[in-house]
């Protein structure tokens, strides 16, 4: 080979090796814009992920603060509750002490019935014993004086 042809096939391998620069280079160009673009929809979605985070911190905080509020709702209900079973042991214990005053009042109710029926017939026993006697002396006193039992036969 001559130097000629080396040197025409020396130029076209450089021919060649600038047109691959160049295809490199427009590559490299090509890989570089996509990398800033990737880089760019990165920082996007980095930022809309932060903002979904804050959002969700934001809400978060917000159910955790109504939580908060239903959490001290059901403490004072727990505490009303503890009241209302204070008071319902209280009220069961007075309605105790009324049963057993109201058996007690039948109980005394009974006995003063007893006792009032026992004097109505001792006092009845007595007025009619009372009666009796009277009735007998009246009828003595009839027979001993009959003017007396016929005047007031006729009266």
């Amino acid at each position: 080979m001559t130097n000629e042809d080396l040197s025409k096939q020396v130029q076209n391998l450089a021919d060649i090796v600038a047109t691959l620069a160049e295809t490199m280079n427009a590559k490299f160009d090509q890989i570089d814009t996509q990398l800033s673009n990737i880089r760019k929809d990165h920082k996007n979605l980095t930022d809309i992920v932060k903002d979904m985070e804050l959002r969700i911190d934001k809400r978060f905080a917000e159910v955790d603060e109504q939580f908060a509020k239903v959490n001290e709702r059901f403490v004072k209900v727990d505490e009303r509750f503890v009241k209302v079973d204070e008071h319902f042991a209280k009220l069961e214990t007075g309605q105790a002490t009324l049963i057993t005053n109201i058996a007690d009042l039948r109980h005394d109710i009974f006995i003063e019935e007893g006792s009032r029926e026992q004097v109505d017939d001792t006092i009845f026993e007595e007025q009619k014993q009372n009666y009796e006697s009277l009735d007998k002396r009246l009828r003595l006193v009839e027979a001993k004086f009959p003017d007396l039992a016929q005047k007031t036969a006729t009266a």
